[in-house]
């Protein structure tokens, strides 16, 4: 005679979507933008450059954080196309 089986409760299954960080609508992106080109517009480049990166914090990679911390990024560094580095003057907005 087999034991009866315990019911499990429910799964509580959410999207993964919920629960990524909000994202700004386009009237906030616009808005944004237009903020970025005022600054742009009326202070200097290292002023402009200290408002944009204020609050910033580095970012750790996978591989340091798993331990690989001691590649030589040499070669890979020469791989990334030049395109992608552009100072905030040149972004479009």
């Amino acid at each position: 005679m087999e034991a009866p089986m315990a019911r499990l409760p429910p799964i509580q299954r959410t999207s993964s979507i919920e629960r990524e960080p909000r994202t700004l609508d386009i009237g906030q992106i616009q808005s944004a933008r237009n903020l970025a080109i005022y600054i742009l517009n009326t202070k200097t480049f290292e002023e402009a450059s200290r408002i944009f990166t204020e609050g910033l914090q580095p970012v750790v990679s996978a591989a340091s954080s798993m331990g690989s911390g001691n590649m030589d990024l040499g070669e890979e560094l020469e791989l990334i196309p030049q395109e992608a580095f552009r100072d905030i003057a040149s972004a479009p907005f």
